[in-house]
């Protein structure tokens, strides 16, 4: 995966993530609820963004640091996160040792990773013993109405999440680690295609493996096929978001190999 191409569609879209992720800001406040009410010691935040789980969770933190870190540092130039220390780095690749911190939380990023069954381990080993985590991704299904009409119009492309299984055989094969997943699905509703095409730019959603292809033809049938199929009753532009969410207290978490 092209972690520059990410990295520069989330730096463009750093004045406008705030208003345009909707469906982010919903799954922030759905991950808030499953961590801890008070986290103590170092907490390390993956995807920070701007700051829409960073404001939900750094005033739980007490006696260590929060940090917030973010591949693209031009969504952390804008964001607004009193009581957390920026750090731009890739979450692949984190700036850290192993056993730094004594929570983990990420909120709609890991899903981008290249390699995620290597890097969630990584990230993971970044815990002390009895560390806790949460971590909310996105998974197949997700946009699949997006995917639908760029298939059959030959208009753009949608990035392929990976299903949820994958994540929960992930976790299952981690020594050490015991998670709760769940899973969970939210329809965001736009006025028009063009309204949700631009919400997804807003909020640097466009990041695709392929080669676009884009033309003013193609544009309208792409517009119309999205109209004729995904316009609910209330004639509103509809697209579905699916969510796993992963979390672990620590009790049952012992050290993982290093």
């Amino acid at each position: 995966m092209n972690q520059a191409s990410i990295r520069r569609r989330f730096d463009r879209a750093g004045a406008t993530y705030e208003r345009a992720a909707r469906v982010q800001k919903l799954v922030a406040t759905r991950l808030a609820a499953l961590c801890p009410g008070e986290i103590h010691g170092n907490v390390l935040e993956i995807g920070a963004g701007s700051g829409l789980l960073t404001r939900e969770l750094a005033p739980r933190c007490h006696g260590g640091v929060y940090v917030a870190l973010d591949l693209a540092p031009g969504m952390l130039a804008h964001a607004a996160m009193p009581g957390a220390r920026k750090v731009a780095a890739d979450g692949e690749r984190p700036p850290f040792r192993p056993a730094t911190f004594d929570f983990l939380c990420s909120a709609s990023a890991m899903h981008w990773y290249a390699d995620p069954a290597a890097s969630i381990a990584a990230n993971l080993r970044l815990l002390r013993p009895g560390g806790g985590f949460a971590i909310a991704l996105y998974v197949e299904g997700t946009l699949w109405e997006l995917a639908a009409a760029s298939q059959a119009t030959g208009f753009g492309s949608v990035y392929p999440m990976r299903p949820a299984a994958y994540y929960r055989e992930l976790f299952a094969q981690l020594p050490g680690v015991a998670a709760t997943v769940s899973e969970e699905t939210h329809v965001v509703a736009h006025e028009s295609v063009g309204a949700m095409l631009r919400s997804l730019q807003g909020a640097g959603v466009t990041h695709t493996p392929g080669k676009k292809v884009a033309s003013p033809a193609r544009y309208r049938d792409f517009v119309r096929y999205y109209e004729e199929r995904f316009r609910a009753g209330n004639g509103m532009i509809e697209t579905t978001y699916a969510v796993a969410l992963l979390s672990s207290d620590g009790s049952k978490r012992s050290d993982m190999p290093r």
